[in-house]
């Protein structure tokens, strides 16, 4: 009852905050706009050196780790909204095993792409090297591989803060009655959703051109 008129208050005399962008989120998805056009601006390089002279006549093998951490990541992402859902229940035990395993698919994925380079390196790829072409593989999911860190050191923030509420009653009821821990898990679902979404672009279109 007490959630609920809690909850209920909260609304009063803000009728149209539901239609309202929250500030930080609005700055998510200019940051997501930047951070995609880099990739697209990288991805282009890529294309120019990968089929300009000997390097279109060279065949570059796609790394195996870069397939089981491409799995990792999809699953991270999916586990992601099962947090969410959880959330929403008010369920911060379902969230937090939700989040928490996302996390170890997140840090599993930045193990299997360390791997990857290694054995791209291994396969005769090093970096830098005077195939341009295998370079921009480096840069690339390098880049990437910083944008998941970031993800996780959110994701990580969030996961404090809600084992320090779970089993306490009272903090868990403010804790669901904060409108901004929702925000907060909206904007790192929405960041790790488009990591997930970036690199899927990348692997395929690596795939493709490999």
């Amino acid at each position: 009852m007490i959630k609920k008129e809690l909850k209920t208050s909260g609304k009063i005399g803000d009728s149209s905050g539901r239609y309202q962008v929250h500030p930080l989120k609005t700055l998510l998805f200019f940051c997501m706009a930047a951070s995609g056009l880099l990739f697209l601006v990288m991805l282009s390089m890529y294309t120019a050196q990968r089929f300009h002279g000997a390097n279109a006549q060279l065949n570059i093998e796609l790394p195996k780790f870069f397939v089981l951490s491409t799995l990792c990541i999809a699953g991270s992402s999916g586990l992601m909204m099962y947090a969410k859902r959880e959330f929403k229940k008010e369920n911060l035990r379902g969230a937090i095993y939700a989040s928490s395993f996302g996390l170890l698919l997140g840090l599993t994925f930045l193990v299997f792409q360390a791997f990857g380079w290694m054995e791209f390196f291994s396969l005769g790829f090093g970096f830098p090297t005077v195939n341009v072409a295998s370079s921009y593989v480096y840069v690339i999911s390098g880049i990437h591989f910083a944008h998941v860190i970031g993800a996780l050191i959110g994701l990580t923030y969030i996961l404090i803060q809600q084992f320090r509420s779970l089993g306490d009653p009272v903090k868990e009821l403010i804790f669901f009655t904060n409108p901004f821990e929702k925000t907060k898990l909206d904007l790192i679902a929405t960041y790790w959703h488009f990591t997930d979404i970036v690199w899927l672009i990348l692997f395929v279109y690596f795939l493709l051109t490999f």
